[in-house]
C-alpha cells in the first residue's frame, strides 16, 4: 500500500485530483491511499505519507514541508497537469519516484 499525501492551499480542487490519481493506480493494480489536505493541517498527516505532493499554488512552501517530512519525498505537481486534472500524468510521476 502506497500512502500519498497531496497538500494544497484549501483542498477543494485537489479532491478531484486525488480521485483521478486513485483511478490510475487502480488501473495499474497498485494499492494506493491518497488524501488531500490543506497546508494548515498538513502537519497532522506528513508522518503517515510515503510520498507528498504539493499543489502548484503552494510549491513555494516546499522547503518548509521537506524539512518537516524528513526523508519522505516531496514533489511539486506539474502546473499543467494540475490545471488539466491529468491524473495519469501525476500518477506516472509518482510511480517513477517510488
Amino acid at each position: 500500500m502506497v500512502h500519498v499525501l497531496l497538500i494544497c492551499s484549501q483542498g477543494a480542487s485537489t479532491a478531484i485530483m486525488c480521485d483521478k490519481i486513485r483511478q490510475e493506480a487502480q488501473k495499474d493494480g497498485v494499492e494506493m491511499e491518497i488524501k488531500a489536505v490543506p497546508l494548515a493541517t498538513s502537519s497532522d498527516y506528513i508522518s503517515q505519507a510515503d510520498i507528498i505532493l504539493l499543489g502548484p499554488q503552494i510549491r513555494y512552501m516546499k522547503k518548509k514541508v521537506q524539512a518537516e517530512a524528513g526523508n519522505t519525498l516531496v514533489m511539486d505537481i506539474d502546473m499543467q497537469a494540475y490545471g488539466m486534472m491529468d491524473g495519469a500524468k501525476v500518477y506516472k510521476s509518482i510511480k517513477e519516484n517510488l
